[in-house]
C-alpha cells in the first residue's frame, strides 16, 4: 500500500477539504515566492496585497486540512486488519509528513530569529519566508493527522 492507496480510506468530505486546504496551500507557496523573491528593502502596495493573498490563503490551508483533519473518524481496528509493518511504505509515507512538519517548524524558527537579530528589524524576505515555512509546517503536519488516521492498523493479540 502507497500513499495513494490510502486516498480511498479518506471520507468523500475529508478528501474534499483537504485537496482545497492543498491548494489554498498552492496558492500561499506562491504568493511567498513572489514576495519573497521580487521584493527590495520595502513593499509596493501591489506586494502587499500579494502578501496579505499569501497570509489569508495560508490561513485558509489550516483551516481546511484541520476541519479534513477533525472530521476523518479514525480507521476501525478490525482483527482482519494486517499489522502496520504490513504496510511498511504507506507508513513511512504517512510519517515523512511529520517529519516534514518538523524540519518546517524549525526554518520557520531560523528565519522568524534571524529577522529578529538584523539591525533594521525584520526584512520583507524574512517575514516571507517565514510565512512559507509556517504554511509548510501546518500543511505537512495536518496531512499528517489526516492520514495517520486513516492507515489501517490491528489491534496487538497476545497468545
Amino acid at each position: 500500500m502507497l500513499f495513494g492507496d490510502l486516498a480511498p480510506l479518506v471520507r468523500p468530505l475529508s478528501r474534499w477539504l483537504a485537496a482545497a486546504g492543498w491548494c489554498c496551500t498552492a496558492i500561499g507557496l506562491g504568493a511567498g515566492l513572489i514576495v519573497a523573491v521580487g521584493t527590495g528593502v520595502s513593499l509596493s502596495p501591489s506586494m502587499q496585497g500579494i502578501q496579505l493573498a499569501g497570509l489569508v490563503a495560508t490561513a485558509a490551508a489550516a483551516l481546511l486540512i484541520g476541519t479534513a483533519a477533525v472530521s476523518q473518524p479514525v480507521s476501525n481496528r478490525d482483527d482482519d486488519a494486517p499489522e502496520p509493518w504490513f504496510y511498511p511504505a504507506a507508513a513511512a509515507q504517512v510519517r515523512s509528513f511529520l517529519l516534514g512538519s518538523i524540519v518546517m517548524m524549525l526554518g520557520l524558527v531560523g528565519f522568524a530569529t534571524a529577522g529578529l537579530f538584523l539591525p533594521s528589524g525584520p526584512s520583507p524576505q524574512s517575514i516571507a519566508f517565514s510565512q512559507i515555512f509556517l504554511l509548510g509546517a501546518v500543511s505537512c503536519g495536518l496531512t499528517f493527522l489526516l492520514l495517520n488516521k486513516v492507515l489501517p492498523i490491528a489491534e496487538r493479540r497476545v497468545r
